[in-house]
């Protein structure tokens, strides 16, 4: 590899191999931005290359032995609701979507190093802000979009491109909390891009993610900040064009067709779920059962293709217990995080661990929020960028969370770091 690309890349990557699976799993991670089918072939092939070249040190995945129990048994579930499904080759198909779930192992091993973790972050801000740029021209040169036709970047659908961009924003918030952002401030322009695409895509549940995500980063890093948050949020709205004000107000009101729509899927999730509590109707099989649940004839067949929200989706696919092992999974992961926040906070010299904590934290918050609204887990680019952010944790974990006191490890640097 040439020394001058080795220069631009963390210092804590010693060997030829080890810096290529690192460019693969963080151009895999970026690239969710831009491209699934580029984001999954690098996958493919950081996975590859870590079988091959790179040997995991003893205990290197201690740590995630407490979430990888409720991953597998999730999978496995998952599996069971299939065959117990009325089309079960068609439930099987949710299996190719597991390999994704590889980043949780990709990130502690080819990831735990001085400076990784947030070098993969910078790359993710910068595929973030150009698929943002993308949105705002598709916006520029056609203002007056409806609600089917709205930016979507690079993406094919505008809700995959604001989820993307709602757990960008937040992990940028959280790396600007963490770090002396001064040395690199395009962050702040990039920040601004990414929540403008936000803005301008009117996807509601994406800036309630952003708001809550952002939240929880302030209460963590800046608690002070949050009357900041709460006073800009009300003034954005009362500065907004009438057109965007009456597309977040109407979901407050039970007239309002979009509001209804998501009305009649609860109900009918609901009723759904009652004549199939144990396992669900199946993966990939709610958008064949659900409209024998329907309550009116007013809607179309493809409204019903999912209900819009992570709970009730998983638990009309998978049953009550697929949801309370989702639950689990979910929380492992945020506790996890905790952890590595609780302990990296009183040390000043593990700003990339804390900064890694507090965006792991955030983004959950903001994944589960606009997950009350859009069945976001189920989007596989906005599960691989969770996924990368969650795992991020683990990369520092271990020695972080049951070191002794006062112990030093080379991960433990500054973000400014090459």
């Amino acid at each position: 590899m040439p020394d001058r690309l080795k220069g631009y890349l963390p210092g804590s990557l010693d060997t030829t191999s080890a810096r290529v699976i690192f460019l693969l799993l963080a151009g895999s991670v970026a690239a969710s931005l831009l491209s699934i089918a580029a984001s999954q072939a690098l996958l493919v092939l950081a996975a590859i290359g870590a079988s091959a070249f790179l040997r995991p040190q003893p205990g290197r995945f201690s740590n995630l032995r407490p979430v990888l129990l409720p991953l597998m048994l999730f999978f496995l579930w998952t599996v069971v609701a299939a065959l117990a499904s009325s089309d079960v080759p068609l439930g099987l198909t949710i299996i190719k979507k597991f390999f994704i779930f590889l980043i949780l192992l990709l990130v502690p091993l080819a990831a735990k190093g001085a400076g990784r973790i947030a070098w993969i972050c910078r790359t993710v801000f910068v595929a973030a802000t150009l698929s943002s740029v993308v949105g705002l021209i598709q916006f520029i040169r056609n203002p007056e979009r409806d609600l089917l036709h709205r930016i979507s970047g690079f993406m094919g659908q505008w809700m995959t491109f604001s989820g993307l961009l709602m757990l960008a924003l937040v992990a940028l918030a959280a790396y600007c909390a963490c770090s002396d952002w001064r040395g690199r401030r395009w962050l702040i322009p990039a920040g601004a891009v990414m929540f403008a695409a936000i803005y301008l895509s009117q996807t509601r549940s994406a800036v309630l993610g952003v708001i809550a995500g952002v939240f929880v980063v302030l209460l963590l890093q800046r608690p002070r900040a949050t009357l900041v948050l709460l006073i800009l949020v009300p003034a954005l709205y009362l500065v907004s064009p009438a057109r965007i004000q009456q597309r977040f107000r109407g979901g407050w009101h039970a007239d309002d067709p979009n509001t209804r729509n998501r009305i009649e899927l609860v109900e009918t999730s609901l009723r759904l779920i009652g004549d199939n509590p144990w396992f669900g109707v199946g993966p990939k099989n709610v958008a064949i059962e659900a409209p024998r649940y329907r309550g009116s004839s007013d809607y179309p067949d493809w409204m019903y293709q999912h209900m819009h929200n992570n709970l009730l989706q998983i638990a009309a696919e998978r049953g009550i217990p697929g949801l309370l092992l989702w639950m689990w999974l979910m929380i492992r992961m945020a506790w996890d995080a905790w952890l590595l926040f609780a302990r990296s906070r009183q040390d000043a010299s593990s700003r990339e661990a804390l900064m890694a904590a507090t965006a792991a934290l955030g983004c959950w918050a903001a994944l589960v929020v606009s997950g009350l609204f859009e069945y976001n887990f189920g989007d596989s680019e906005v599960l691989a960028l969770f996924l990368f952010f969650m795992a991020a944790p683990y990369a520092f974990q271990g020695r972080a969370i049951a070191g002794t006191p006062g112990q030093t490890w080379p991960e433990r640097q500054t973000l400014s770091q090459p």
